[in-house]
């Protein structure tokens, strides 16, 4: 690379936003849905309601037993009255009646399954204090050499596990697998069983410093000393979130576009998702040398779901695609027809199939060979596209146009009526065969090119008479002949995206007026209308009517982009970066209705949930990336990945700049967006 083109790179870099400019808000503990978690590429912690407590730990193949390091004060747990999430670290506090003001800093050791925290005691009353302060360690951590699936191992704390106090540190050690954590706290203190005390006695404005480290594993060690490795965990973060936008780096085999504008709502939003993906990379699991798990701490935290991978895989191929492509290629080893994802500790397939995985692993696979212009291996997965591309034909039944995608848990989990011949994925269907043709005229057959793109209109003209005429949805239609009005977001974003041509602006218009009529909350979306049917027994925070999946605001938001609506898209994400002062991307937000207003569906706001199974961390979020760069400045690649700009010449009311968008051969591209459309500067 020249030393011009070398200099503008960096200059691009360096207007990256900090780590700590990411943070989230202070939140009380009544804010608190899902307790906050600490990750590194080895795993992920969750922090607990006391102030030092963790649980969930899982650093593949090793799972943590229960809770441990309860913080407690005169013999009584201390609960943590605020929180605040860094990308780096997890911040509780709490204050005493007398003026005892505390505070915990939690951080993962950079690559190492190493939990540090730092306890800072402060008087910050007026009268001196005395008290006994002890953290309780219990449970310990197993080793885990099996097939690792959604639920991980959740290892039963009372299973076995035993603690034994040694000169300077503790040792929680579980016979079944000889899995080992090591525990040393700081200043030395007395050890009595499975609990370390101190006595502190503090005169007004003083404070003391103590430190918690656990390391885990199967033989452990404490040799590094805490403060450099503290120091070290929060360089780490950096550097690595520098080297994601930094060209030609030495840690990834791409990277990200940097956003510069001074519109500080997207660009929240933007590099924020980022964050999300990044808070999930792990380079610790046999079968895949980095990757980008689905789910943590507590679930999934070993697998990348088809589904949800491909909502990120522009940016995946962008950032890492060496090692996406030698993902996918992973994924050929697994029966895609009778699994969800892929377990990369046993390289096996987990979970039951998923309807969306056809139109899954086809976006993934489109995705990386555009992006980067692999022409051989799109070339040699020809095959598997368009057998993905085709497949609905099977679900098809004798009589029927449509396939039957199955029941409830093959698609979303919730809505016991959007069930069998449901018009989003056949949507899709319309799509796939489409991009199929382009491929077939290109490296294969043109008869057969022929023949899909035939087939894809006829398939649209049916999903089209599913459509409610004046209302902007769609009904479903079951085995038993009965047709069923959904009002759902996935209908909305899949036959947004994937029939587009097919939509006269009237439809368009009718669709986006559902969608800010009936799923727009204060700062969020809800996924289901409440004027569904079934609204009142689908009851889950990332499918249902009280909260959204994270995927589904940002692929609205490319949708709309698509039917040019582009001040609607604009406005949903400055509405949605309400919810990005909580902490990263989660897998879902729930809707709480606002104390004291008028029950509407727009006066709820959202909280990071947990409730039905959702997890802290999800790269789902990283989705909203995606949409600004292939929505907000219509980044899109052919199949010899020659970026394309879509609607370049249409106006867009969001005024920045994308820099070092890759261009698949090293090469670079800046994207300016304003009035007059999007500007491609000149590659370097």
């Amino acid at each position: 690379m020249c030393l011009v083109a070398g200099t503008l790179a960096a200059s691009a870099t360096a207007q990256v936003p900090t780590l700590d400019s990411l943070a989230g808000h202070w939140l009380g503990g009544d804010d608190i849905g899902n307790y906050p978690s600490v990750t590194n590429t080895q795993g992920a912690i969750r922090c607990g309601a006391n102030l030092t407590e963790f649980y969930h730990g899982n650093f593949p193949p090793l799972s943590q037993a229960g809770s441990t390091a309860e913080l407690r004060i005169d013999e009584k747990p201390v609960a943590a009255q605020r929180f605040r999430w860094f990308p780096y670290q997890v911040v509780r506090q709490a204050k005493l009646r007398d003026g005892l003001i505390l505070q915990s800093t939690t951080r993962l050791a950079p690559d190492q399954n190493r939990i540090l925290i730092s306890l800072l005691v402060k008087n910050g009353g007026k009268k001196p204090v005395d008290h006994d302060l002890g953290v309780l360690h219990r449970g310990g951590f197993r080793r885990c050499d099996v097939v690792w699936d959604w639920g991980n191992r959740d290892v039963d704390p009372r299973d076995g596990f035993l603690t034994k106090a040694y000169n300077d540190y503790l040792k929680l050690s579980d016979p079944k697998s000889a899995a080992i954590a090591t525990v040393r706290v700081a200043p030395p203190s007395e050890s009595q069983d499975n609990l370390s005390t101190w006595h502190v006695s503090l005169n007004p404005g003083q404070s003391e410093t103590f430190q918690i480290d656990y390391a885990v594993g199967r033989e452990t060690a404490l040799s590094v000393p805490f403060d450099p490795l503290f120091a070290q965990a929060k360089y780490d973060w950096e550097v690595r979130w520098r080297d994601a936008f930094a060209p030609h780096n030495k840690r990834y085999s791409g990277w990200l576009p940097t956003l510069v504008s001074k519109d500080e709502k997207v660009k929240r939003v933007y590099y924020l998702a980022i964050m999300s993906m990044l808070q999930m990379e792990r380079t610790n699991l046999p079968k895949a040398k980095r990757c980008f798990v689905t789910a943590g701490p507590q679930w999934a935290t070993t697998m990348e779901y088809f589904w949800d991978t491909s909502l990120f895989s522009t940016l995946y191929a962008w950032l890492e695609p060496k090692q996406f492509r030698a993902n996918l290629e992973r994924w050929l080893d697994v029966d895609v027809h009778s699994h969800y994802a892929i377990d990369y500790y046993s390289g096996q397939g987990v979970g039951p199939w998923y309807s969306a995985n056809d139109l899954s692993l086809f976006t993934c696979y489109w995705n990386y060979a555009t992006v980067t212009g692999d022409r051989p291996f799109l070339k040699q997965m020809r095959p598997k596209l368009h057998e993905w591309a085709t497949y609905w034909k099977r679900l098809v039944h004798p009589g029927e146009h449509l396939a039957d995608y199955g029941e409830n848990g093959n698609i979303l989990e919730c809505g016991p009526e959007y069930v069998h011949m449901i018009p989003s994925l056949n949507g899709a269907n319309v799509d796939l065969m489409r991009r199929d043709a382009q491929i077939e005229s290109k490296f294969g057959s043109p008869t057969e090119a022929a023949n899909l793109k035939a087939k894809a209109k006829d398939l649209a003209q049916h999903v089209l008479s599913m459509y409610q005429k004046g209302l902007g949805v769609w009904a479903t239609k079951h085995r038993d002949g009965r047709t069923i009005v959904a009002r759902h977001v996935y209908d909305y974003i899949t036959i947004g995206q994937g029939m587009l041509p097919d939509l006269p602006n009237q439809i368009r218009k009718e669709m986006t007026g559902f969608f800010d009529n009936e799923l727009i909350a204060d700062g969020w979306i809800r996924a289901m209308s409440l004027s569904d049917d079934a609204a009142s027994v689908s009851d889950r925070p990332d499918h249902g009517p009280k909260g959204s999946y994270c995927g589904w605001p940002a692929m609205a938001t490319l949708t709309m982009c698509g039917f040019l609506q582009y001040h609607d898209a604009l406005a949903l994400l400055h509405n949605c970066e309400k919810a990005s002062w909580q902490g990263p991307f989660p897998q879902s937000f729930e809707l709480f209705r606002i104390p004291g207003a008028e029950d509407s569906p727009r006066n709820y706001v959202p909280r990071i949930a947990y409730r039905g199974g959702q997890d802290y961390n999800e790269p789902n979020g990283a989705s909203f990336a995606e949409a600004i760069a292939r929505g907000l400045f219509g980044v899109d690649y052919n199949l010899d990945g020659k970026l394309v700009v879509r609607d370049s010449g249409i106006a867009r009311p969001f005024e920045g700049k994308l820099l070092n968008v890759p261009l698949g051969n090293g090469k670079m591209a800046t994207l300016t967006s304003g009035k007059s459309g999007i500007h491609v500067d000149s590659t370097r």
